[in-house]
C-alpha cells in the first residue's frame, strides 16, 4: 500500500519525504538518522514511517494469473 499522504494525528505532510527516506536507508543509514534527516522531529510522523508496511509488491506475487 501507500504511505498516508498525512500524519493521522497532527495532520503533517508526510509522503512528500518518504521517498528521501528510503533512499537514506538503501544508501544504509539508520532509520533513526535518516528520520532526523529529513525532519521528522514528531513521534507521531514518526510512528507513521516507521509502521508503514509497503506490501503491494508482496502482493502482485500472489496475482492469479489467467
Amino acid at each position: 500500500m501507500i504511505i498516508p499522504v498525512r500524519c493521522f494525528t497532527c495532520n503533517k505532510l508526510i509522503a512528500n519525504v518518504y521517498e528521501d527516506y528510503l533512499q537514506l536507508l538503501r544508501d544504509g543509514m539508520h532509520p533513526n538518522q535518516a528520520l532526523n534527516k529529513i525532519g521528522m522531529a514528531r513521534i507521531c510522523c514518526r510512528r507513521m514511517v516507521l509502521g508503514h508496511v509497503d506490501i503491494a509488491d508482496l502482493l502482485l506475487k500472489f496475482e492469479n494469473p489467467k
